[in-house]
């Protein structure tokens, strides 16, 4: 097939959809707002630089539809609706695959009647609309959006990459060794880090030993900095900032537990990539962590915002009851259910009965056993 994709070039998203579609044999061409560099793909830039966003993609629509034209896609795929989304419908690509990403539905699209108009008229003009959890199902569905022209699917990660070398109980360690917790979020108030942070304080004042690594960055760092020492924790706290992929799985292998105080997501890539590598998720009870962590069964659920309950579940994980079971059960619900070789491979069975002008639902295999 020729897929035309429209997306954030810089992404670590677009750059991994991509490559998966273009390993597959497919032909593909990228048109991005933004320049990147290092894509494996034919990429071409749209656009004027402008700086407010809305009008940078607004002037795209012309080059956008040009592009179509000289390159003849058999289908678009459109990645994130309040831009590349909205971008597409105003060029009226079709058939059109629209795969939102979490806050578009869930953020953007309830901000004001603007937004949600704008939201309702990407939908209605996508021939398929993907969402990696069913709190975004849900949304869409307020929106408009058919059934039928949804598909919930995660979007996976290398379930076999990111396997564990070592049991949970050789990561943990001994009693006396430190319990080793690992934050892999954005640091900006959506994520709450300071809630994590407080929750450490607590932690450190009920004697529990422990080491922490931050590998992210944002808004919040120099106020968490701050935090950190207040709290009398710099020592154990680490801030790692942006991490790329070797040394993002060389701190998953070193590391027991996950925490993620997020107060809104749907599913999470950072929540599958750990519990994928074996460790304990610890994360917020909120509607997008409950369909993959069950409290107790594949992980913690703590309330949001609530570092006291935050510092129990610390504490009852470094106290090992139960521990590595749980953290086998979070490895074999990624293993079952969040192979990202086969998102690609519905995704590509989907964007064929589109670019065929089949408009048929496209069902799932069975998923794979627990390996």
């Amino acid at each position: 097939m020729r897929i035309l994709v429209l997306a954030h070039g810089p992404s670590v998203h677009t750059r991994r959809w991509t490559a998966a579609l273009a390993a597959r044999g497919h032909t593909l061409r990228l048109l991005t707002a933004h320049p990147a560099e290092g894509l494996a793909v034919d990429a071409r830039l749209v656009g004027l630089p402008l700086p407010w966003p809305a009008l940078r993609y607004a002037s795209a629509r012309g080059a956008v539809r040009a592009e179509a034209r000289a390159f003849r896609p058999d289908v678009t795929v459109a990645h994130f609706l309040p831009n590349y989304g909205f971008l597409a419908a105003l060029a009226g690509l079709r058939p059109l695959l629209l795969s939102c990403w979490g806050s578009d539905l869930l953020v953007n699209a309830a901000r004001t009647p603007l937004h949600r108009a704008r939201a309702r008229f990407t939908l209605a003009r996508a021939d398929l609309v993907h969402v990696d959890a069913r709190i975004l199902a849900e949304a869409a569905r307020r929106l408009g959006t058919p059934e039928a022209r949804l598909w919930t699917r995660a979007w996976g990660v290398d379930v076999e990459a990111l396997a564990p070398a070592r049991s949970w109980t050789d990561r943990r360690g001994g009693a006396g060794d430190p319990l080793r917790i690992l934050w892999t979020r954005v640091l900006s108030p959506l994520y709450d880090p300071g809630t994590f942070l407080r929750g450490l304080g607590l932690l450190a004042g009920r004697g529990v030993a422990f080491t922490a690594t931050l590998a992210g960055d944002g808004p919040l760092r120099s106020r968490l900095l701050t935090l950190a020492r207040s709290f009398g924790i710099s020592e154990q706290v680490r801030f790692e900032g942006w991490v790329g992929e070797t040394r993002l799985r060389e701190l998953l292998a070193a590391h027991a537990v996950y925490v993620s105080t997020s107060r809104s997501d749907s599913t999470s890539q950072s929540l599958l990539e750990a519990m994928a590598s074996g460790l304990l998720p610890v994360v917020s009870d909120i509607p997008g962590n409950r369909e993959w962590v069950i409290h107790r069964g594949s992980g913690l659920l703590v309330p949001t915002g609530d570092a006291e309950a935050l510092a129990a579940a610390l504490l009852e994980a470094a106290e090992g009851s139960g521990a590595e079971e749980m953290a086998g059960a979070a490895r074999a619900t990624a293993s079952r259910r969040a192979r990202f070789a086969d998102t690609v491979d519905g995704l590509l069975r989907r964007l064929e009965a589109l670019a065929s002008g089949r408009r048929e639902r496209v069902e799932d295999e069975p998923p794979a056993a627990v390996r």
